[in-house]
Formats: C-alpha cells, sequence, structure tokens
C-alpha cells in the first residue's frame, strides 16, 4: 500500500525470517563448545579448590539468569504499555525469556550444594554457622535462620523458576499461536494477564537477589540491593535483545522488520537504564556510608580495603556509568548498527564484571584478599563460555524454525511503519 508519497508496509517482507537448515548446525556446534568450556571450567575449578568453583559457577548462573528475566521484563513490560513500536524485535525477547528453562536445569548444581550443606557459596548452609558466631552476632545469626536454611532455601527457588518458566511460556506459546491465528484476542489476553504475571515478577526477582547474592554475606542489609539486580538484569536484556537481532540482520534474516527506529528505541531505553542503574548503585553506597552501620559497611569495606578490589570497584563506576553514558548519549550511535554491535557487548562485558564484583570478594571473606589467583580468572572465564555456549545452544533449540518475528501480532504494522521522532 501506498500513503502519500510513502509507502506504507502492513505484512513482513523478508524473504528469510526463521534459522532454517542452519539451526541445527549452530544449535550443536554452541553446545558441544558450551559443554566442553564448561567441563574445563569444573575441572579447573576443583583443582583450584571446590570453593572457588562454587563462588564462580553461582557468579555466571547469575549473570545469564539475569539476562533471561531481563528479556521476560521487556515482553511483559510491552504488554502492560500496549507498545506497538518493539512488536517487530519482541519475539527475540520472548525466546530469550524461555532461556529461563536450561538455567533451571543448570541450578541443579546449587540446589545439590545447598542440599549437602557444603558451606560455599552459602556461608549460612554451614551447620556450624550459628555455633561459630561471635556471642554479641548469635542472636541476629538466629533470627535470620528461619529464613536462610536449606530447606526453605530450596522451596522458594524452586517457586522462582516454576513462576520464572510459566510466565515466559505462556507469553511465547501465546505469541506463537497468533502466528497461524492472528488472533486479537491472544494480544489483549497477553496484555492484562501481563499485570498480575509482573507482580509475581517482582517479588521473585527481589528474593533470588536476596537468595543468590546478598545471603553471601548473610549479616548484610541492604533494601536497594534488589533493584540494583533488577537494573542490571534490563540492561543484560536489552542488550542481548539487540545484539541477537543485529547478528540475526547480518545474516540476511529479518531484514525488512526491524528497523533502525527499532534500534533508535532500544538505544534509548539501554541508555535510560544504564543511568538507573547508577542512580542506584549510588543511591546504595551513599545511604550506608552515611549511616555508617557495621552491619553495612562491612560490604563495602571489604571491596575497598584491598587495593585489588578497590581499582575494580572505582572502574566498575566508569565502566558501567560514564563510559556508556557518553558512549550511547547521541542519537546518531543509537541509529549506527556497527556502534550499537560494540555497545551491546560492551554492556554485557560489564554487566558481568558487575557481578563478579558483587559473588567473588565473598570468596576471601576473612583476608579481604584478591589473591594471586585471580590475576586471571581463567575459572570464571571457562564457566562464562560453558553457560555462553549451552545458553546460545538453548536460543537456537527454544526458536527451532518457527518465525523469528511476531508474524500474526495485530501491532505488526504499527513495528513496521514506526518513526522516531
Amino acid at each position: 500500500m501506498h500513503e502519500g508519497h510513502h509507502e506504507v508496509k502492513d505484512r513482513v517482507t523478508s524473504p528469510i525470517y526463521t534459522f532454517g537448515e542452519d539451526r541445527n548446525r549452530m544449535m550443536l556446534l554452541a553446545i558441544v563448545v558450551g559443554a566442553i568450556c564448561l567441563g574445563i571450567g569444573i575441572a579447573l575449578g576443583v583443582s583450584s579448590g571446590i570453593a572457588r568453583f562454587t563462588y564462580a559457577y553461582l557468579m555466571n548462573f547469575c549473570f545469564f539468569v539475569s539476562i533471561a528475566l531481563g528479556a521476560l521484563f521487556f515482553v511483559m513490560s510491552q504488554h502492560l504499555t500496549r507498545a506497538g513500536w518493539s512488536a517487530s524485535i519482541r519475539r527475540i525477547s520472548e525466546i530469550l525469556a524461555v532461556c529461563i528453562v536450561p538455567m533451571g536445569v543448570l541450578f541443579i548444581p546449587i540446589v545439590v550444594m545447598v542440599a549437602l550443606k557444603w558451606g560455599h557459596p552459602f556461608e549460612w548452609n554451614n551447620p556450624e554457622w550459628i555455633a561459630t558466631a561471635d556471642d554479641d552476632l548469635r542472636p541476629i545469626y538466629e533470627k535470620k535462620s528461619a529464613y536462610l536454611n536449606s530447606s526453605f532455601f530450596i522451596a522458594r527457588n524452586i517457586a522462582y523458576f516454576l513462576i520464572w518458566i510459566g510466565t515466559a511460556w505462556f507469553l511465547f506459546r501465546h505469541s506463537l499461536r497468533q502466528d497461524t491465528t492472528k488472533s486479537k484476542e491472544l494480544t489483549l489476553r497477553m496484555q492484562s494477564r501481563s499485570a498480575p504475571l509482573m507482580i509475581l515478577f517482582a517479588m521473585t526477582l527481589v528474593f533470588c537477589s536476596f537468595d543468590w547474592q546478598m545471603s553471601l554475606a548473610p549479616m548484610w542489609f541492604s533494601t536497594i540491593f534488589p533493584v540494583y539486580f533488577f537494573a542490571g538484569a534490563v540492561i543484560g536484556g536489552l542488550a542481548a535483545t539487540t545484539l541477537t537481532a543485529l547478528l540475526l540482520q547480518r545474516s540476511g534474516r529479518v531484514t525488512d522488520e526491524i528497523t533502525v527506529e527499532n534500534y533508535h528505541d532500544m538505544g534509548k531505553l539501554m541508555f535510560g537504564f544504564v543511568v538507573f542503574w547508577g542512580y542506584i548503585a549510588f543511591s546504595q553506597f551513599m545511604l550506608i556510608w552515611y549511616a555508617n552501620i557495621p552491619e553495612e559497611t562491612f560490604w563495602y569495606n571489604m571491596r575497598f580495603k584491598n587495593p585489588a578490589w578497590l581499582n575494580i570497584s572505582i572502574a566498575l563506576l566508569f565502566l558501567h556509568l560514564f563510559i556508556p553514558f557518553l558512549g550511547i548519549m547521541a542519537r546518531s550511535v543509537r541509529r549506527s548498527k556497527p556502534f550499537l554491535v560494540i555497545a551491546c557487548l560492551y554492556l554485557l562485558a560489564v554487566h558481568w564484571i558487575d557481578h563478579y564484583w558483587i559473588v567473588m570478594p565473598q570468596y576471601n571473606y576473612d583476608s579481604y584478599n584478591l589473591t594471586t589467583e585471580f590475576a586471571f580468572p581463567i575459572v570464571e572465564l571457562m564457566l562464562l563460555a560453558g553457560f555462553a555456549g549451552l545458553f546460545i545452544g538453548s536460543f537456537y533449540f527454544i526458536a527451532g524454525n518457527r518465525p523469528l518475528v511476531p508474524l500474526g501480532d495485530p501491532r505488526m504494522a504499527e513495528a513496521l511503519n514506526y518513526k522516531n521522532l
């Protein structure tokens, strides 16, 4: 159709919008490489000490779960706001969100660690945790043990994954059905269900951040940390979605449906959440510094007393806030595909460093030492490569040969003709 001098698109026109024959080959390659790297990471980790391995495994697990949760948040937020501009890119986020399923499988080793009461990476899981506490701290330990115990931990974490998997699969399944039915009722159903599901999502995200990262320092108190975890997760989800779309187009897929206008808005969202992350990070630090309560300040002392961890702390401020703030502020950058590829890779890298900074100092809890074994974090990087391969392989498996854009979404026409003002 034509409207004046402007062509108005009302359907998908890309000649290739599925993975096709490449899907099986790429899926197997990613899974095999991931499994090999994961195996090497496990072997190196165990040889370096089982404690270090458990922290490195948890850190990488949290990184990839946060990407899936960030993608799930993006999908629900688009339904809640009745957004049309994002319809053509939303399917990628739907698939990334369903990757929470294999992450649930990779959570099993952590469940085993907790069930066997190893005491690492979770100090509170040590049977002697309360018995060895100082007299003045024992009452606090005893009160926290009502929440921090292996049985309750496992039960509530199973509930988290059931809620996340159910939510992601519900939205993905309805979106797939719409490819053939083109029913507007499915859009209305996803829209109406996203409101209560978002509440459940918020609650589970808050408590999983308590369980997986805050409880590594069981005496630490912070009411802002879940928001900090959320901000990083959304950055990871947006960056992964945008990067996947760019790589798909580079391979000749969905070349017409995802436009520079879509990338521009994804860039604006990433920019906004980078600023939000910086605001939350500063708020948490400022409030803890100002109150100067020992139960709160020790967490930062662990990251500031040792020069090596202090350097990472300062570097993170520039890497995660100032550099991306200046880097993707310009409109021209957000509309340039090559620059966006670099920006997305960069944001994912600093998001991983952020999780490293949160988790790994707890490995040296008593000495505040960044020991020589961290001069090159080979265990952490091998586990990162292993998780990445399995995550990417899962993406190919879930996507199958299904359309990589929601063909029957009634808002696709709006997305195809969307223009930034």
